[in-house]
């Protein structure tokens, strides 16, 4: 009389037909992704990247792929077979990975360009959203293809035959076979998670913070130019200045506003002879973000070719910033009349 044990019990439900277990899974993920990457101060980390580039690069290609096949059995396993056998009989595990990427790679230019037709703006949460819908939308219906296919010629993964050749190559054998098989198993896993902290995490001159100065253009769209060069002192006209920060982590800066007048020095490098402090901002941006306002400029002095400069800091700014000790800076010039 033989006794099944829990662990027995949940072997044969993953192992049976009618459960696509690896769609689940990859529902399953993506749902995961989807709440991970929506938390505040997750996007631009390395968990984004270690979460996102599976959910971007594999997860719709192989629910696709699942949908287009949803078959494949043992004697399936032909190399003469056309196209039309191929769908009716499907494909192997490793055909469906390696179809994954392959897949999903072209479905992503696809998806930018009905985003780009639709009302909504290509940003991280729309592409977000619009991958998690298509990938779920797509697994949906390769489950609902598989249960209509015979119970032995539906795609299934082999969960018991792994784990019968994982415990044989563990528990059966020399010694020496079977440390060795450990060895090359914790060997692969160390591969893959170096493989993955390579490309999660940034390097050393990855971690940056990009500062932009912005304007309005006839359409009402903020692009990076026809910025307001001619003032009339006291007038004000509006600059939106851009911070984003990919410094990994949520980052405190200060932005100081002053308008300069530079002259040439003796050895042709510009020198400040007067600067009038205009505005300071502190926002607090969080990892991958970025940040956006509004200053209304109005010039305090008079003449041609002022710069007007915005000195980023990290933290506080020191009571005399400049060019040179700021962070980041970004300037245009202008002119004042009285």
């Amino acid at each position: 009389m033989s006794h099944e044990t829990p662990a027995d019990a949940w072997i044969d439900r993953l192992a049976r037909p009618q459960l696509a277990a690896d769609l689940l899974a990859v529902v399953g993920y993506v749902a995961l992704a989807v709440v991970v990457l929506s938390q505040p101060g997750v996007y631009g980390t390395p968990l984004a990247a270690a979460l996102g580039l599976p959910l971007l690069f594999f997860a719709p290609g192989y629910a696709l792929v699942s949908a287009l096949f949803p078959g494949a059995t043992p004697d399936d396993a032909r190399t003469d077979v056309t196209f039309a056998e191929v769908r009716q009989h499907g494909l192997s595990g490793a055909e469906r990975l390696a179809l994954g990427f392959g897949v999903s790679l072209a479905l992503l230019p696809l998806l930018a360009v009905a985003l780009s037709l639709s009302p909504w703006s290509i940003v991280p949460a729309t592409v977000l959203l619009s991958v998690a819908v298509v990938t779920a939308l797509f697994a949906v219906v390769g489950a609902a293809r598989r249960l209509r296919r015979p119970a032995d010629r539906r795609f299934s993964l082999p969960v018991r035959a792994w784990l019968g050749d994982a415990k044989r190559s563990v528990l059966t054998g020399p010694a020496s076979e079977r440390a060795l098989n450990v060895g090359l198993a914790l060997g692969v896993l160390l591969a893959v998670g170096a493989m993955g902290y390579a490309v999660a995490a940034p390097g050393p001159g990855q971690q940056y913070t990009g500062v932009a100065l912005l304007s309005q253009n006839e359409t009402g769209q903020l692009v990076a130019d026809d910025y307001p060069s001619n003032f009339t002192r006291g007038e004000s006209k509006p600059l939106v200045v851009e911070l984003t920060n990919h410094e990994g982590e949520r980052t405190d800066y200060s932005v100081v506003v002053e308008l300069q007048r530079v002259r040439n020095a003796d050895g042709g490098a510009p020198k400040v002879v007067q600067d009038r402090k205009l505005a300071t901002f502190t926002p607090t941006v969080g990892a991958g973000r970025t940040w956006q306002t509004t200053h209304e400029v109005t010039p305090t002095m008079t003449g041609e070719n002022l710069r007007l400069t915005y000195l980023v800091y990290e933290g506080d700014p020191p009571q005399n910033p400049t060019t040179e000790n700021a962070y980041r800076h970004v300037h245009v010039w202008v002119n004042v009349t009285a």
